[in-house]
Order: C-alpha cells, then sequence, then structure tokens
C-alpha cells in the first residue's frame, strides 16, 4: 500500500480527498493538514510516500514545501483551482495534477498511472517546474520533463528533434538517436514547447525548427540528419512563410 498525506487548506477539499482514497485499496491515507507548518511536521513522523499537495496554502506553497525536502522520493499529484501559468510549469516538471473539484475518474486514471510507474527522485522535477514559475532562472525554461512508464528524462529542446503522434501517446525523438515515448498526446506538447523552438506542420509531427535542413515543394521536411517527416496540406503554406521569415 502506498503510504498517502493530503495537503490542502480547504476542510471540505481535504474531506472528498479522504472519502475518494478510502475506495482504493492500494493506497493507506495516513491523515491529512491544512499548512506547511503542519505537513513540516507530519511528513517526518509519517514517511508519507504519495502527498496529494495543493499548490496554494495559507502559509505558502507547495512548492516551497517539496523544498524543504530535496532528498525525498515523493510521488506528488498536485491539486489545484485552475492557474494556466501553474499547471504549464507542472507539466514542464512532468508532474501529476488535479483540478479542483476533483473529479473521481481522472483521480482513479492519475492513480493508475501512478501505480505503474516506479518511484524517482522530485529534485529535477522541482527544479525545472520552479525554473518555469520564476523567470529569472533562465537558464532551466530550455529543457522539458518527459516521463515514461521506467523513468523521467530530463530534454533540453536543441537535442528534440521532433515529436511524432500515436494516439493519446506521443514519441520524442532526439538527437543522439534516442526515443522516448510518453502517455501525453502532442497537443499537450504543441502547448508546451516554445514557437522560438518547435512548429507544428501536421496532426501528427512537431518539429524543432533549428535541425530544418530543406523543404521540397512535394510537401516534404528534411531534416539536418537526413528524416524525412510529411507536411500536412494545409500546413505546407504556413512552414513556406515560416522557413523564408514571413509568418
Amino acid at each position: 500500500m502506498i503510504r498517502t498525506l493530503i495537503i490542502d487548506d480547504e476542510p471540505a477539499i481535504r474531506k472528498d480527498l479522504e472519502w475518494l482514497m478510502k475506495r482504493y485499496p492500494d493506497f493507506l491515507v495516513l491523515g491529512s493538514c491544512g499548512s506547511i507548518a503542519e505537513a513540516r511536521v507530519i511528513i517526518p513522523n509519517t514517511e508519507p510516500e504519495l502527498l496529494l499537495l495543493d499548490i496554494e496554502l495559507a502559509d505558502g506553497t507547495g512548492f516551497d514545501l517539496l523544498q524543504e525536502f530535496p532528498d525525498r522520493n515523493f510521488r506528488i499529484i498536485f491539486i489545484t483551482a485552475y492557474n494556466e501559468h501553474a499547471i504549464k510549469a507542472i507539466k514542464f516538471g512532468a508532474f501529476d495534477y488535479l483540478l479542483k473539484p476533483v473529479d473521481e475518474e481522472e483521480l482513479m486514471a492519475t492513480l493508475k498511472r501512478l501505480l505503474s510507474e516506479s518511484p524517482v527522485s522530485t529534485r529535477t522535477q522541482m527544479d525545472i517546474t520552479s525554473s518555469h514559475l520564476q523567470p529569472k532562472k533562465a537558464g532551466l525554461q530550455n529543457r522539458i520533463v518527459l516521463r515514461s512508464s521506467q523513468y523521467l528524462q530530463v530534454v533540453p529542446f536543441e537535442e528534440i528533434l521532433y515529436c511524432q503522434s500515436d494516439g493519446s501517446y506521443t514519441t520524442f525523438y532526439l538527437s543522439d538517436k534516442r526515443k522516448v515515448m510518453v502517455s501525453r498526446p502532442i497537443k499537450e506538447y504543441e502547448e508546451l514547447l516554445p514557437e522560438s523552438w518547435f512548429i507544428r506542420i501536421h496532426q501528427s509531427y512537431i518539429v524543432n525548427h533549428h535541425c530544418i535542413d530543406r523543404f521540397l515543394k512535394d510537401g516534404i521536411l528534411i531534416l539536418k540528419d537526413g528524416t524525412e517527416i510529411p507536411v500536412s496540406a494545409r500546413k505546407r503554406e504556413y512552414v513556406r512563410q515560416f522557413l523564408m521569415g514571413d509568418h
């Protein structure tokens, strides 16, 4: 059983989460609390493996709390009201999150995915996430964490050649010939990967435009490593203008 602690400053949310989590026999709810001060005491005493963690608490943020336990291999599901900036940062770090009010089906899907993955250090995820919440950490903003079923892969944008969609999965093709498959749709990465690096050329492809060598008239894009990628008919004029600097 995965030892679980709920940290949220809304009593109704804590109560709902406790009730929902009791329906999943693979998880043991150790308790809940509503502040960083309480969590700071409870965590060393109970040794939780999973935190259901609110982002905005009365006495700080969930990120502040995690910085106090840099060497713990917590599994973390952030619980948050909708905040586009915070959620984008969470996605960059490959953390899971649930929006308030928590939907049981989304919770179930997240817990199921969590059970299939090995626990990993949260330090790198936190560094990447924090860098996208605090623009001054510009050096870390040119990378993303990709989470496969076996590991977390930190990838600088410059090492990504292209991404290919396969239904609800996306495969990242890297410059050193590695491939990383993640269980997220390509549309999510279209929103995350910046236009200063990447261009969507097809329903199934996002390409690092720094890696483009040439664009053929029949709609084939050739990368510098020789990879050939089709450009959809409706995207061809856009790609042509983009490469000519007219976009």
